[in-house]
């Protein structure tokens, strides 16, 4: 079974699938829904699937949508964001990031991953997650593993993208 993995790529911290990665999981995946459009640059199909994660047989600890349009994912790429955190009666947005990702399809049509800064993305907005974590807050700190081992969870359970 291919796993995420972080892989220096040029110098850049980017997230490629790679085997024998240890999981902070079992995570399963619940998609939830999805919506669908037209590209404002190009007028291509867009869309929009949305989920949650929740720790086995345990509580919800992620949510995620990722956005895409069919022809850009080599540029400028899809959008994953994550928002990391309990969920539920009771919780509010200050248990809770958000985390950036950009999703591109390589020149051999597997996926890669890359933190980004949240700085235009609708997530960081403080809505739904009051914190909104930072590229380097993620690479290399112990935040990194449970962001692989959620995005691995979204790979290997939601068909409706990657």
């Amino acid at each position: 079974m291919s796993s995420f993995g972080w892989q220096a790529d040029g110098g850049i911290s980017t997230i490629h699938w790679i085997k024998n990665v240890e999981a902070i999981g079992p995570y399963e995946v619940e998609t939830t829904d999805e919506s669908g459009g037209k590209c404002d640059c190009c007028g291509n199909d867009s869309s929009c699937v949305w989920g949650m994660v929740h720790k086995v047989d345990g509580p919800t600890v992620a949510a995620y949508w990722m956005h895409l349009t069919v022809g850009h994912l080599n540029d400028p790429g899809a959008n994953l964001d994550l928002v990391v955190g309990p969920w539920g009666e009771g919780t509010t947005a200050n248990e809770r990031y958000s985390i950036a990702l950009l999703y591109r399809q390589q020149v051999d049509g597997a996926p890669s991953l890359m933190v980004v800064d949240y700085a235009d993305r609708p997530i960081g907005d403080g809505t739904l997650a009051a914190t909104a974590v930072a590229r380097g807050d993620v690479i290399g700190t112990p935040l990194a593993p449970q962001v692989v081992s959620i995005i691995d969870a979204i790979y290997e359970q939601d068909g409706s993208f990657f």
